[in-house]
């Protein structure tokens, strides 16, 4: 049976958005659960392969959303808050959209993900930041692709999508890259040895970054640490895009550019 797993902060229940959704579930009799985002264990959901996962807040509960989705092969549509964000539609839309889902006529995109050592149950949808874990110290990195090397020393590196190219990559200096582009995009954080604003890839390429020992660090997937270590040996870790993909509801490849400018330009 067809139903929606909505997932909302607390501080949205009692919006007006969060009672029009629920008032249209209720008028159409869609069974419905709400899930908080602070919730720390997703995996243990009441699910099945009918159901819609919903987001109901910003960009950051769409990403939340968007790895329920993909952990459970489930169909996700991010709904904004307030102002639409670069994951999130306009909540106006909301109900022909849920209409339209429910006779299997919606609208989709797909998405990939960084995935790191071919680990499936770490998407990262925007970017995965390797970052310093020390106030003092740079980062000594060495990225390795299509058989060529390359040593840095930085805060850090962003691995992005084209979909997080407006995000942390944008803020580092990167560039913003068409969503209907698969590619990965390698742009470091403030570097001290000589290295290019930033490298785009396309979507095939393997990236190889080595840490060496002595070397303290953090791995960001999306904003969460995922890894926090200090290096004993020399330690490698892997990336690519992944052969899955995730469907987004209502999502076309048009970069929301005219949003972004609006926010970068006020």
């Amino acid at each position: 049976m067809k139903n929606i797993l909505l997932i909302t902060s607390n501080k949205n229940l009692n919006t007006l958005n969060y009672k029009n959704i629920l008032s249209y579930l209720k008028k159409i009799k869609l069974p419905h659960e709400v899930i908080d985002t602070d919730l720390e264990d997703f995996s243990n959901l009441k699910t099945n392969k009918q159901t819609l996962i919903v987001s109901l807040g910003g960009d950051g509960t769409a990403l939340k959303a968007m790895k329920v989705g993909w952990l459970n092969n489930l169909e996700v549509l991010p709904i904004g808050s307030g102002r639409v964000g670069y994951l999130v539609s306009s909540i106006k839309n909301f109900n022909s959209v849920i209409d339209a889902w429910k006779i299997n006529k919606s609208k989709k995109v797909n998405r990939k993900a960084i995935i790191q050592n071919k680990n499936y149950k770490l998407p990262a949808f925007n970017e995965v930041v390797i970052i310093k874990n020390s106030p003092t110290r740079l980062l000594d990195l060495i990225i390795e692709t299509y058989d060529q090397e390359v040593k840095l020393r930085a805060d850090g590196i962003i691995i992005s999508t084209s979909l997080g190219s407006t995000a942390y990559n944008y803020s580092a200096g990167g560039p913003i890259v068409h969503n209907d582009i698969e590619s990965i995009v390698i742009t470091p954080i403030s570097p001290f040895s000589k290295f290019p604003r930033s490298i785009v890839l396309n979507g095939k390429s393997k990236i190889k970054v080595t840490i060496p020992k002595n070397q303290n660090y953090a791995i960001q997937f999306d904003g969460i640490v995922e890894v926090q270590e200090k290096s004993e040996t020399k330690i490698s870790y892997e990336y690519e895009l992944s052969s899955k993909s995730i469907k987004l509801i209502d999502h076309d490849n048009n970069p929301k550019i005219d949003n972004f400018l609006d926010q970068i330009l006020r």
